[in-house]
């Protein structure tokens, strides 16, 4: 589909641009714009995630601060997904089927779709939660916690598990910094999680216990992706771009020289990781050395909006994006989406 071999500027609320405002990318191949696509434009505000079981079945969410938004991808255009319900900002997607989505949000809030209706399911927090993750419909974990160190003496990290019947809290294991937040979790089975959050901080469970893998490193770690038990990155830094990776032997910490941060994480071909990052970035990097491959910017009007999350599926690669710098007014939101190469 056409879709996929372009980058796509869904301006819901544009700011400073015009309805048809002109952009261009500096990644490569041919690239169409559109400020909007049909029904999109009605879901202003924030976009930080997005998951899908096939190209033409994505789903995505954000919203604003107080107004939690899903849409979703059909392969012909993107549409405003009427939950029914009221419920504050949605910060990360992710399911096992079209009948079974799960998604987190803000104050703990908790939803889910069963195919026909979504609806919140109790939850033992009132922490924002930033990511959710599960081996299967009767083992799924969240985190969540103080964005950005919280600033507020009541932010303390989250961790929860849903056995199938109801969300637990799980206590953390000892901790060798403080902390306020984790930010996402991943795994590669259900005795393998691994949790990334807040000053550096990386926990790893075995199937029994959670453990803190300390690292040589205090930036933020964002989010986490990988191909198995011996492939697994890690995005983060707020300011430089760092990130670390997982060879089934060792822990790496590595960065991109003179590159902003990195928000998002995913990985396809074993060998390759592609990142989402502030300021309109994507990167390319080769797992086993850390070396750039290729970067790709959306070219816009200062401050770029930022990409938060990028994910594939049947060879066809999907970041959104947002603009967290800009906390009131109008807000600008990307989508990108191309075709994966053979050795992606």
């Amino acid at each position: 589909m056409l879709f996929f071999r372009r980058l796509v500027l869904l301006a819901l609320l544009l700011a400073g641009c015009g309805e048809d405002a002109p952009s261009s990318v500096d990644g490569g191949g041919s690239t169409q714009w559109a400020s909007r696509e049909d029904g999109v434009a009605a879901a202003d505000g924030w976009l930080l995630s997005v998951w899908g079981l096939a190209a033409d079945d994505l789903h995505a969410v954000g919203g604003t601060r107080d107004d939690g938004r899903v849409i979703r991808f059909d392969g012909e255009s993107w549409t405003v997904v009427d939950t029914g319900l009221d419920v504050p900002l949605l910060n990360w997607v992710f399911g096992f089927g079209p009948d079974d989505l799960w998604v987190v949000g803000n104050a703990g809030t908790i939803v889910r779709f069963d195919g026909t209706s979504w609806f919140t399911v109790p939850s033992p927090t009132t922490q924002d939660l930033w990511g959710v993750w599960g081996s299967g419909p009767d083992d799924v974990w969240a985190v969540g916690g103080g964005i950005f160190g919280g600033g507020a003496a009541s932010a303390e990290p989250v961790l929860l598990r849903w056995d199938g019947s109801a969300w637990s809290p799980v206590p953390l294991p000892e901790l060798d910094r403080p902390t306020t937040a984790l930010f996402k979790v991943w795994g590669t089975d259900s005795d393998d999680v691994v949790a990334v959050g807040q000053g550096g901080m990386l926990l790893r469970f075995d199937g029994n216990a959670w453990a803190q893998v300390v690292l040589d490193a205090t930036a933020d770690l964002i989010s986490v992706w990988g191909t198995g038990p011996d492939r697994i990155a890690i995005a983060g830094g707020r300011n430089n771009a760092r990130f670390v990776t997982w060879d089934g032997a060792e822990w790496s910490v590595g960065s991109l020289d003179g590159q902003p941060g990195l928000n998002g994480v995913w990985m396809g071909d074993p060998d390759v990781i592609h990142f989402a990052g502030t300021d309109g970035r994507l990167f390319r990097v080769d797992f086993a050395s850390g070396d750039l491959l290729e970067e790709s910017f959306a070219d816009c009007p200062p401050p770029c909006p930022d990409f938060h999350a990028i994910f594939g599926v049947e060879r066809t690669l999907t970041a959104v994006g947002l603009n967290l710098r800009v906390s009131t007014g109008p807000q600008a939101s990307l989508v990108y989406a191309r075709a994966l190469g053979a050795d992606e």
